[in-house]
């Protein structure tokens, strides 16, 4: 795997032009949290608004074959990233994988809490459906270190490919 280097800016700003190989992972080591922040490239297949879920993709577009799209139901080994800006439909964008980051959810989440995505989710809801999700599965996306009433949360990412509900 080869080494990409990344201005920090392009982390939370979309760009029309492709600056980076789709796809590339960037891992930011200076950071002091124990799992670190972890990026992947990859062009909007649509509109993305920021720190909802979406799943990485691929197309047989070119240059656009790491894309986006909304969950959907998948077995195992689903990459979800959240956008850390709203980005429009066509233009290239680091998705946050790993590490602390601000999310969408749809449930009321508090800290500690478990958090996952399912099928057409448009924000992270409690790990089993239950309060007090405190109980890591496959599904599992990340722990909330911040509580909400369907807002934004923080939640710290495992970076994990994950499996998708239906509901």
């Amino acid at each position: 795997m080869s080494t990409v280097i990344v201005k920090k800016d392009d982390l939370t700003t979309a760009s029309v032009d492709k600056k980076y190989p789709l796809g590339a992972v960037y891992v930011d080591y200076t950071s002091s949290d124990a799992i670190k922040p972890a990026y992947i490239y990859v062009k909007a297949g649509a509109a993305l608004t920021k720190y909802r879920p979406y799943q990485v993709s691929i197309s047989n577009s070119l240059n656009g074959e790491v894309t986006t799209k909304a969950p959907a139901t998948y077995a195992f080994g689903a990459q979800i990233g959240f956008p850390q800006a709203d980005v429009t439909n066509g233009y290239y964008i680091w998705l946050q994988i790993a590490g602390k980051a601000t999310v969408a959810t749809t449930d009321t989440v508090a800290a500690g809490d478990y958090v996952e995505v399912l099928n057409a989710g448009t924000g992270l809801k409690l790990d089993g459906g239950g309060s007090g999700s405190t109980v890591e599965s496959v599904q599992s996306l990340g722990i909330a270190t911040t509580g909400t009433d369907s807002g934004n949360a923080t939640v710290i990412l495992s970076g994990n490919k994950v499996k998708i509900a239906g509901s």
